[in-house]
């Protein structure tokens, strides 16, 4: 065969999508391809590695037993699941009650049965999905949610858990399924509850009749029990007549009560002349009232008779209070008025009118004269007790003070010959004023307890204090001396050079003056006359010594300040380093500077210390933030150098390097790492981009490398299954299902250069052959069973054969001449037809040649068939479709109009011309 029919032929051989190495595409594919190409699809569906493939293929699939073969038998979830779904689809919406019941016996999941048993249109499918279930939950859903009811008792037939029959006894409402759930119930407890607590009557009646008889479960119920349909319409007609006419019983009643409550609260209401109407229309009503029956019925006419005896009393008195109503409003005037005087004066004067209030109303009321009269008499009772009370409060703090004093006192004379002559004398004197005037006491006992105490006091604070007084004459008498010898002391001091020396000294002889300031007053004058000019002197001296020191120390104070200044401007700055010397500057000058006073100097430091410890804080923070960031950012760039490395050896040619532009990408997001390990990381991920681009450059032929290492180990793992010489001709047990695998690998492997792929061709259909041939017992019934697949050639050769002989019966006459004038007669004869003759056998040659190429597609797909009748039919299969193309009309070319051509001379690139040049 010359080249240009070689390359006519491999242009027509071109993979169909469904073929495609990508499984997304593959499945895309599928989803197209038409239900009518069920050896396509079945294939699919088995053999597919991708789950993906095999889903789209099982959702384009209709046949029963394939899909349940398929739930049986398929490794991925997903794909059974899409395949009990389609047999769930097949059973609810089949009319066959075959295929429905075939449909159902291909399901696992029970909840898929449920759903039918709930809801297939035909009797035979929902029976065989009841039968299937074993699950009385699911069961019991059946039975409550079915709407036919023979499939609801078929499924309750099923249910032999006591807990559910009791369930469904007493929530199902319909008669006949409840009675039946309760006739299977063999717990009398259980019945006991469906017998109160069903809601269908029937199912109650049944449970009680029951318990009566004591019948076992399952027994029909007798027929001297009245059926569920014959009385309960008459038993809800009682019913309901029963409860209205209590309701309208128990209306009356509350209205009754309600008028006599109303009628009592009128009569209590009324006051000054609308008693005698209120009583009047009291008694009218109460004549008018229909009897009250109950319990409490004696209980409010006994109220409303005392409410009316009460209203004509309260009337009496009114009328007798307006005959003295002068005399009640003059005593009401006489209590006011007793508001603003003497409270002593008051309340004799109140208690005088209180006694005539009390006649004057004996028998006659007047309710806004007593108001006022008791009003007037509540707020003088007011006072009284307020004044009481304060009265009280101020005795009672009397008697507190009374009791601190001894408690002074007699802590003085616990403590001896400490206590100051001072207090000793202060505390004696007050404890004699309080006994000659011991003032108002709370009570008796308390005056006489605080007085006895008090004197008690007073006798042991007495001798205290005049032992005091001698200690005191002979400590003024000692004094002399010290005093003199001080006067020495600061007189000596005067001619002392040290300021500060001196100035510490006369403290010490300041502080010695007090604490020997008492003498005799006819020396003690004289003394301190001599000591004070000696301690001028000094003083003027150190004074003077000291306000220079002062202004030293000011001096001091300002350039401190000027330095905290400076520090607090600076606690702010980012500028760190620059910042830190200036820091460290400042701090040096302020060791420099001296002293300042005591009383600002812990003041002075703590300010400078402030911004200070503020600028240093915040450095060794920014310092620790930019250490976590580096540390931070190494981590990320280690992840993507993890990510890069585990892409380096990719083969994924596309998605691999999407994602490492995408890794790059991201790098330059990523912020500094530490300058010590910047260099060695970004090293990492540059050589796993440059390894993985030296491959990608490079990738067609690692591609061809990996598609010949599959393909070679794929023929060395079935020659290895092959028997040795001399060795045991069983098969292993795994041996179809292992040749089968190699068979799919060997399809999905990738392509290779035509010389390299017909020698692994051969080397593998040999090696599969001679497994078939040597084994073909085990391959029997299987799809690569050497019979079958003869067979199934045949139809093969015979189908394009026929096509041949139809499209062209001239053909095997003139194989003699070449394709050139075999193309050459067929265009001849082509364009002798007429325009419409030459579009009929286009088009029949086109569908003709669709045929021949899904043929070759079922060759490709055929099992080995070895021997010479293989090599037969390969022989007769191949001559007969390179007959077909080699007879084929090529078409025409037709010439464009230049003025039509684009740009540049070439038109747009179809799809089928994308494909031919890849």
């Amino acid at each position: 065969m010359d080249t240009s029919l070689k390359t006519l032929l491999e242009r027509f051989r071109s993979k169909p999508e469904w073929q495609h190495a990508d499984p997304a595409v593959r499945a895309e594919a599928v989803l197209r391809l038409p239900s009518s190409e069920r050896e396509i699809l079945l294939a699919l569906a088995r053999e597919d590695a991708d789950s993906r493939v095999r889903r789209a293929a099982v959702r384009k699939l209709a046949e029963v037993p394939v899909l349940a073969g398929v739930v049986a038998s398929d490794p991925d979830a997903g794909v059974r699941d899409e395949a009990e779904g389609r047999l769930v689809h097949l059973a609810v919406h089949e009319h066959d009650e075959a295929a429905a019941r075939s449909a159902v016996a291909g399901l696992r999941d029970p909840k898929h049965l449920a759903a039918v048993a709930k809801t297939a249109p035909l009797a035979s499918a929902r029976a065989a999905a009841i039968g299937a279930l074993d699950d009385p939950r699911l069961l019991a859903a059946v039975v409550r949610e079915s709407q036919d009811t023979p499939t609801r008792l078929l499924a309750l037939g099923r249910i032999a858990d006591g807990a559910t029959l009791l369930s469904l006894a007493l929530r199902i409402e319909q008669k006949s399924v409840a009675v039946a759930a309760t006739e299977r119930i063999e717990d009398p407890e259980a019945l006991k509850a469906v017998a109160t607590k069903a809601r269908a009557g029937a199912a109650a009646r049944r449970a009680r009749a029951r318990l009566e008889t004591g019948e076992p479960a399952g027994t029909p119920p007798p027929a001297a029990v009245p059926r569920a349909e014959e009385d309960d319409e008459a038993e809800r007609r009682a019913y309901e007549e029963a409860r209205a006419a209590h309701e309208r019983e128990a209306a009356d009643r509350a209205r009754a009560t309600q008028a006599r409550l109303d009628l009592i609260a009128s009569l209590e209401n009324a006051a000054g002349e609308a008693i005698p109407g209120a009583i009047e229309r009291a008694r009218a009503e109460r004549g008018a009232m229909s009897p009250l029956a109950g319990p409490e019925a004696p209980s409010l006419d006994g109220r409303l008779a005392a409410a009316l005896e009460a209203a004509e009393n309260r009337h009496a008195a009114h009328r007798a209070g307006l005959a003295r109503h002068g005399e009640l409003a003059a005593l009401v005037d006489q209590a006011e008025r007793l508001s603003g005087d003497d409270l002593g004066p008051a309340r004799a004067a109140f208690a005088a009118l209180e006694a005539k209030w009390r006649e004057a109303t004996a028998g006659a009321d007047l309710p806004d004269l007593r108001a006022r009269f008791e009003a007037a008499g509540a707020e003088l009772r007011s006072r009284s007790d307020a004044a009481r009370a304060e009265q009280a409060h101020k005795e009672q703090e009397h008697l507190e003070s009374l009791r601190r004093l001894a408690e002074r006192a007699e802590g003085l004379a616990a403590t001896g010959a400490s206590v100051s002559l001072r207090d000793a004398d202060h505390a004696l004197r007050e404890i004699r004023e309080a006994l000659d005037h011991p003032g108002h006491l709370p009570s008796r006992k308390d005056r006489e307890a605080a007085v006895a105490r008090l004197e008690a006091a007073r006798k042991h604070l007495y001798p205290l204090l005049q032992q005091l007084r001698e200690d005191a004459e002979w400590k003024r008498w000692v004094n002399v001396s010290v005093q003199e010898e001080l006067c020495q002391r600061a007189e000596a001091l005067v001619g002392e050079e040290n300021a500060e020396k001196a100035a510490a000294a006369l403290r010490d002889l300041d502080a010695r003056w007090k604490q020997a300031k008492e003498a005799p007053k006819e020396q003690a004058e004289a003394l301190w006359t001599r000591f004070k000019a000696a301690r001028e002197l000094v003083k003027s001296r150190t004074d003077a010594f000291f306000a220079n020191q002062a202004e030293e120390l000011a001096e001091n104070v300002r350039r401190k300040e000027e330095l905290c200044a400076r520090a607090e401007a600076l606690a702010e700055s980012t500028d760190w380093l620059k910042t830190g010397d200036d820091m460290r500057r400042l701090q040096a000058e302020w060791k420099a500077i001296g002293p300042v006073p005591r009383a600002v100097s812990q003041r002075m430091w703590e300010r400078f210390r402030r911004p200070c410890d503020r600028f240093f804080t915040r450095w060794q923070e920014h310092r620790s933030q930019r250490s976590h960031e580096w540390a931070e950012n190494l981590a990320r760039k280690e992840a993507l150098c993890e990510k890069a490395e585990a892409l380096r050896d990719s083969t994924d040619w596309e998605a691999a390097s999407a994602e490492l532009r995408r890794l790059q990408a991201e790098w330059r997001t990523v912020g500094a790492v530490k300058k010590s390990r910047s260099e060695a990381v970004w090293q990492r991920f540059r050589a796993a981009c440059d390894h993985y681009f030296d491959r990608y450059k490079n990738r067609d032929e690692h591609a061809r490398q990996a598609a010949l290492e599959a393909r070679e180990r794929i023929c060395a793992d079935l020659e290895a299954l092959l028997p040795t010489e001399g060795g045991a001709a069983e098969p292993p047990g795994d041996l179809v299902a292992r040749v089968q695998a190699a068979q799919t690998a060997w399809r999905q492997a990738g392509s290779l250069p035509h010389d390299q792929m017909a020698t692994l061709d051969h080397r593998f259909a040999l090696a599969r052959d001679r497994l078939v041939q040597t084994f073909s017992r085990a391959f029997e019934g299987t799809d690569l069973d050497p019979e079958a697949s003869r067979r199934k050639a045949e139809k093969l050769v015979v189908r394009v054969e026929g096509l041949v002989e139809d499209l062209a019966p001239t053909a095997g006459a003139s194989l003699a001449q070449t394709p050139e004038e075999l193309a050459t007669r067929l265009r001849d004869a082509l364009a002798a037809n007429t325009i419409g003759g030459r579009a009929a056998v286009e088009a029949k040659w086109h569908s003709a040649s669709v045929e021949v190429e899904s043929a070759q597609a079922a060759w490709k797909r055929l099992g080995p068939v070895p021997g010479e009748e293989g090599r037969r039919l390969a022989d007769r299969f191949d001559q007969a479709t390179r007959r077909f193309f080699e007879v084929r009309p090529k078409p025409e070319k037709t010439e464009r109009p230049r003025a039509e051509r684009p740009a540049g001379g070439r038109g747009p690139r179809t799809r089928s011309d994308r494909a031919d040049r890849h």
